[in-house]
């Protein structure tokens, strides 16, 4: 007992310290898409405050790939200093430990939750050309054209396919799923009338449906969105299993000392106090959560199983 106090004693006396003088340099925060995504808003609205704070700036990193899994495998590899961070969300830890047996980290043991920093619920939003204005016209077109009707996502297993799935499922309808690389060829697609339905966030799509080339038709989640108050819930026109936020949140390699982690959360969780970057995340249709390492850890393992079977029923692969 002794000896373990002995060797517990230096630790002890260098945390408050590391605490105060953490971080001393920049601190990269990989964001798993290109540049110029939702991801990108999040990032810089919290960088701003964090480098106010601390002298240091946050650097972001865009390395997209493989739904945003190689950025993951990147930080999961990286030093756990605290300097590289990664700007996680479900396609990269709960969805992709289902899609990809032989990932090269392990989502639940290899990152470390830091601060879950804002949640954005997916909505259906209709072609213009389309003709179709609401959840009943929907649902008439595709039980009329059972699997013909095409709708696009930014690829196999992104989070855009998963909710069409669960619409699927709790609709029990049938879509021609189109898989596109990337967002922005769906929102062009849509555009053009080529493909009927999507799901993606309000942000996305906000400036369609102010040109009228987009019809807002449901939001997935319990609460319609300020961002977009018009919106029906799926859960007010009776279908509450619709439910797909994109949620986003920090996390750190495995072994990052806990006095790192304490400290980037406190950092975080002052950024999302902040008036300016409230108002920066709530222009983006943000919703600010702030969940600290526990809760986040315990909303990432609620994700697991509930994404986990609606692959499992879809028959969902990256193929």
């Amino acid at each position: 007992m002794l000896r373990r106090s002995l060797l517990a004693t230096p630790f002890a006396l260098c945390a408050p310290a590391l605490a105060q003088t953490y971080p001393d340099r920049p601190v990269r925060l990989v964001i798993p898409y290109p540049a110029g995504g939702s991801l990108d808003v999040v990032g810089r609205a919290v960088g701003q405050r964090f480098q106010e704070v601390t002298g240091q700036p946050l650097v972001l990193d865009n390395r997209g790939g493989a739904s945003g899994t190689l950025a993951a495998d990147y930080v999961a590899k990286s030093r756990p200093d605290g300097l590289t961070l990664v700007l996680a969300s479900a396609p990269q830890l709960s969805i992709a430990a289902a899609l990809q047996p032989n990932l090269p980290y392990d989502p639940r043991t290899d990152l470390v939750p830091v601060t879950q920093l804002v949640s954005t619920p997916y909505a259906l939003f209709a072609s213009g050309a389309s003709g179709v204005t609401d959840l009943a016209g929907v649902l008439a077109r595709g039980r009329a054209r059972p699997g013909q009707v095409p709708f696009g996502s930014p690829g196999n297993g992104s989070l855009g396919h998963l909710a069409l799935e669960m619409f699927a499922q709790a609709t029990e309808t049938q879509w021609l799923h189109v898989p596109y690389r990337g967002a922005a060829l769906v929102m062009n697609d849509m555009a053009a009338g080529t493909v009927d339905l999507t799901f993606t966030v309000i942000a996305s799509a906000r400036p369609m449906v102010e040109g009228g080339q987009l019809k807002p038709i449901a939001l997935a989640a319990e609460t319609r969105s300020d961002a977009m108050p018009q919106m029906p819930t799926f859960r007010e026109l009776g279908f509450p299993q619709v439910d797909c936020e994109l949620w986003l949140g920090v996390m750190a390699p495995k072994g990052t000392p806990e006095v790192i982690v304490s400290r980037l959360d406190a950092l975080f969780q002052d950024a999302l106090r902040d008036a300016t970057v409230r108002a920066n995340l709530a222009r983006a249709g943000a919703t600010i959560t702030g969940l600290g390492p526990a809760p986040f850890a315990a909303l990432m393992e609620a994700d697991y199983p509930r994404w986990g079977e609606v692959i499992r029923r879809g028959n969902i692969s990256l193929n």
